[in-house]
């Protein structure tokens, strides 16, 4: 923007230097041209005495040739012709008078003048023609000197040369001085709405514009930005902590009701006890989802510690803790890693996606193969997680990861359709990314973490050797 406002800028001031400068060449090459008329003029005025008795009684013809050789001889490229009844007496050229002296010897003669001569411009090759009478009341003649006009238009041109290094001069200075600051003065505010517009776009709640600096409409955009801003942050505030506040109040009351359900075991029968299985059954589903919905509203209001971690070690933590959970579904865990890759992230948000993503393959892979990988890409680390189950279709794979959703052919499968939507806000609230996407067969979920910035860390905080990176096999877990 700054270059397309110094583009509208930087024209209107040469055009304002140019309207300045071009009368100042005019009036300069109208003087230098008059000047030169003056002199020309003066010296035909020399020739007309000689001239005179040439013409009157036929004496002085030699010493009218030697003024006029004298003359040329010292301007070259100059002619004098002496001009009597309409046609030429002597010229110190031995050609004919050109067409413009002819004209104007005959207009002396006709007891006209010359015309002004035209301005002197660097471009225009023509000779300067001037003349004057011979003879106090009729005119007898005519003296017509047609000079050439070279060192005119080279004044001139350095002339118009200074102007246009001057004009330059001070286009560059006005450009440094004026036209940059008020540029810079202009936009720095647009600058800085659309920085803190795209890190609030980001995610960055505390992003806001700077409300100092700017013509006062923008400083008043930016205020407004502000307060939108605040009033986005209030209303995300307020709706999470709906969701905590009301997630936390139904935990108390529904383990109540849990307990006062199992204390009925036994004291129902037939039908009556198969009722309170169903209801103990959706009770635990409630209680559980009351724990992610818990979860997603921590996960979304707190930022957690960034550290360097180990991911390969982190990963193989979480295949060790979730071991049961794939031994009971029957899935066979292949770990495919190098042996050390630094990432910057939150560790607690890495475990609990690993952990989601587990889980999800038991629930929904169960006795499929599941593939994790930590692959090492350009500026950072990917963990992969792959099952060989059922996958999704290509419809579902656009929902998948949203809030409370869960694919039409798994809603008889335990789960709340949060996990994902946690695990997908724990990582970005760490810098992280979640993608997921469809395998042939199965699914593959993409995990992406920035690349460290130091020395490696464990999760109690403790410092870890580097290590060269190298690929290896990991048997399963299970």
């Amino acid at each position: 923007m700054r270059r397309r406002l110094l583009l509208v800028l930087l024209p209107l001031l040469t055009a304002l230097l140019v309207a300045l400068e071009v009368p100042l060449a005019q009036t300069f090459a109208d003087a230098v041209t008059q000047d030169l008329a003056a002199d020309r003029i003066d010296e035909a005025a020399a020739f007309v005495a000689p001239a005179q008795r040439v013409l009157v009684d036929g004496t002085g013809r030699l010493t009218l040739a030697a003024d006029i050789e004298h003359y040329t001889d010292s301007l070259p490229g100059a002619t004098v012709t002496v001009f009597r009844n309409g046609r030429s007496e002597y010229s110190s050229h031995p050609r004919p008078a050109s067409r413009r002296a002819l004209l104007a010897g005959h207009a002396l003669l006709a007891e006209g003048d010359v015309s002004d001569p035209k301005t002197e411009w660097p471009w225009r090759k023509t000779t300067l023609v001037v003349g004057t009478k011979i003879g106090s009341g009729v005119p007898i003649g005519a003296v017509v000197v047609e000079a050439p006009t070279t060192s005119a238009r080279e004044q001139v041109a350095r002339r118009m040369a200074v102007l246009a290094a001057g004009g330059l001069a001070v286009l560059l200075l006005t450009s440094a001085l004026c036209a940059l600051p008020l540029a810079h003065w202009l936009l720095r505010p647009v600058y800085d709405l659309n920085a803190a517009a795209g890190r609030l776009a980001a995610g960055d709640l505390a992003a806001r514009a700077t409300e100092r600096g700017g013509p006062p409409e923008l400083r008043g955009l930016a205020r407004a930005f502000n307060q939108m801003a605040d009033y986005l942050v209030a209303t995300l505030e307020r709706q999470r902590a709906f969701v905590a506040d009301a997630s936390h109040e139904l935990r108390n009351p529904l383990a109540t009701l849990r307990l006062r359900m199992e204390a009925l075991d036994g004291k129902v029968h037939d039908s009556g006890a198969r009722d309170l299985r169903l209801a103990l059954g959706e009770s635990d589903r409630l209680a559980h989802t009351v724990k992610r919905l818990l979860e997603l509203a921590r996960a979304e209001a707190t930022a957690a510690e960034q550290l360097d971690v180990d991911v390969v070690a982190l990963t193989e933590r979480r295949l060790e803790a979730s071991r049961p959970a794939l031994d009971a579904a029957g899935s066979v865990v292949r770990l495919d890693a190098p042996a050390r890759a630094g990432a910057r992230c939150a560790p607690e948000a890495v475990e609990y996606a690993l952990d989601v993503l587990l889980e999800n393959a038991c629930t929904f892979a169960p006795g499929a193969r599941v593939d994790v990988a930590v692959e090492m890409v350009d500026g950072g680390v990917e963990i992969v997680v792959r099952d060989h189950g059922p996958g999704l279709l290509d419809d579902e794979l656009a929902h998948a990861g949203e809030r409370f959703w869960r694919s039409p052919r798994h809603r008889a499968l335990t789960g709340t359709g949060l996990g994902l939507a946690t695990a997908r806000a724990l990582l970005e609230g760490s810098g992280g990314s979640m993608t997921i996407g469809a395998a042939d067969p199965g699914l593959e979920i993409r995990v992406r973490l920035a690349a460290s910035t130091g020395v490696l860390r464990d999760t109690s905080g403790g410092p870890q050797d580097e290590a060269p990176a190298g690929t290896s096999e990991s048997p399963s877990p299970g």
